[in-house]
């Protein structure tokens, strides 16, 4: 046999089997480096870009609510016969708009021969174009050569953009009448507590020792167990509740445990206690479990000057209110009856005005940010008076803890977030929407328990009469209950005071 013949019979298809060998080759190696073509193209056809803010090189552009600012722009390697616009694009990672760019589109002809546009020997193109700062947040922009009919050619990569807070009037207005009320309201409540009283409660502090355990043990677990819950992969929001639940006790508790009947004086005393114990349990707490929330941020540098200024805030406003009652008890026995319409004044102003003023961060609210409002407080009221009632601490007392614990001071628990999240601005001003929330929610349950007081006083007035007393009616007790005139004169002066007390 052959050689030739051999061949045939080996492989019919030769010699094509040959072809379809290298061919198939071929086919291997064009696929394993089509990934790499391609990626070479798709760089070499970006734009790039480079930004100047104020004369500096800008990677981040920053710019405040309300302000404009004029940023030039490079583009290299521009090739000399593109044509078409170039157009500027917005990027948000939410539904808001947080900007406003002028102008959007640039026409590379028109703004060329115009003078808007300048090209260097190295084909570098300069322009320029205003950004304005509508709300606050982070967003991004990329440029877009398009061939003038809006079909996108090549795009730059994306550049970032955070818009930070404006000083607003109404802020400082805000800010000063709330200062206003609160010192009216603590100088009243001088007028209104005993000092006795608050003596004897720090000689037997079992009351206060309640409130601080409630406050600084259950409050930040808490806090942070209902932040790992809802906010696990938002760890900036996380840390604002943490944070919230760290932070002393409100002023407002001592208006509503006032509203509510509670014990004014066990209020006061555990406000001031709370306030002070924040210097230790407050950096305690931030030490020990912030890290573990948001490991950037910087914690070292607490407002312990904002604390010490609580403190001033309280005890000054009380000790003039002390001295009055001293000095003059008729006008104290007048600003004491002016505290509760001085607290429902207060309380109406921070959930209108409040709100008002505030209102901007409510665009941030979500499901979560709510429900974290509500839990945090409303948890707080029921530890409050749960452990209260169990260790068999009176009503009044009972409430004062209860409200004591479940009202945090929101106002220091913003300040501290400005503070950690001062390099990730304006990332600060978005977190406070967890304290806004803690204290939009917080009024709630008061507001429905103080209503419920008013309508169960009105129905009692309602089924109350005042009974006019004949002048023969202490001769009458006598004959009919054998008592003793001294007996019937305290009897008939004790239903006259009830009688005045009703309808006082």
């Amino acid at each position: 046999m052959d050689s030739t013949d051999t061949r045939g019979k080996m492989c019919p298809l030769y010699p094509v089997h040959l072809v379809l060998m290298y061919g198939a080759l071929l086919v291997c190696v064009w696929v394993a480096g089509l990934g790499t073509v391609v990626g070479a193209v798709a760089r070499a056809s970006s734009l790039g870009v480079r930004l100047n803010l104020n004369n500096t090189p800008a990677y981040t552009l920053s710019v405040q609510e309300g302000h404009q600012e004029t940023v030039t722009f490079f583009i290299d390697d521009l090739p000399p016969q593109a044509a078409g616009d170039i157009l500027i694009e917005e990027m948000p990672s939410d539904s808001l708009d947080h900007i406003d760019i002028s102008p959007r589109k640039i026409p590379l002809d028109e703004a060329e021969s115009q003078g808007l546009l300048e090209r260097s020997e190295n084909n570098t193109l300069e322009g320029s174009f205003n950004v304005s700062g509508k709300f606050l947040g982070f967003t991004k922009i990329k440029f877009v050569l398009s061939n003038g009919n809006d079909q996108e050619l090549v795009e730059s990569e994306p550049v970032n953009i955070k818009v930070q807070r404006g000083q607003r009037v109404l802020d400082k207005i805000f800010i000063h009448v709330v200062i206003a009320m609160v010192i009216v309201a603590y100088i009243n409540m001088g007028c209104a507590i005993d000092l006795q009283v608050i003596k004897q409660t720090l000689r037997k502090p079992v009351a206060p020792a309640i409130g601080l355990a409630s406050q600084y043990l259950f409050m930040p677990l808490a806090s942070y167990a209902i932040g790992y819950g809802l906010f696990n992969n938002t760890p900036e929001m996380w840390l604002g509740l943490f944070l919230t639940g760290c932070s002393p006790g409100g002023g407002g508790s001592n208006m509503w445990t006032y509203l509510l009947d509670g014990s004014l004086d066990l209020s006061v005393t555990m406000t001031f206690i709370s306030t002070v114990g924040a210097f230790l349990a407050l950096p305690m707490w931030v030490y020990a479990l912030a890290r573990t929330i948001f490991q950037d941020g910087h914690f070292s540098k607490l407002p312990y000057k904002n604390i010490a200024m609580l403190v001033v805030g309280l005890v000054l406003p009380l000790s003039i209110g002390l001295v009055i009652k001293r000095c003059s008890p008729r006008v104290a026995l007048v600003m004491k009856r002016l505290l509760k319409p001085i607290s429902v004044i207060f309380i109406v102003f921070m959930m209108t005005f409040g709100v008002y003023a505030n209102l901007y961060i409510f665009a941030f609210f979500t499901w979560k940010v709510a429900l974290a409002g509500i839990l945090l407080p409303w948890l707080g009221f029921l530890f409050g008076a749960v452990a209260s009632l169990v260790c068999r601490r009176s009503w009044e007392e009972a409430i004062a803890i209860s409200i004591e614990t479940g009202v945090q001071n929101t106002g220091l628990s913003i300040g501290i977030l400005k503070v950690a999240l001062q390099e990730f601005a304006p990332l600060g001003d978005i977190t406070m929407v967890i304290p806004v929330a803690v204290a939009t929610m917080t009024p709630i349950p008061l507001t429905i328990a103080y209503i419920a007081k008013r309508i169960k006083e009105c129905r009692a007035r309602k089924t109350t009469y005042e009974v006019d007393c004949p002048e023969d009616y202490e001769d009458d007790m006598k004959n009919q209950l054998h008592l003793s005139p001294s007996s019937t004169s305290s009897l008939h002066k004790d239903a006259n005071d009830n009688s005045k007390a009703v309808f006082a």
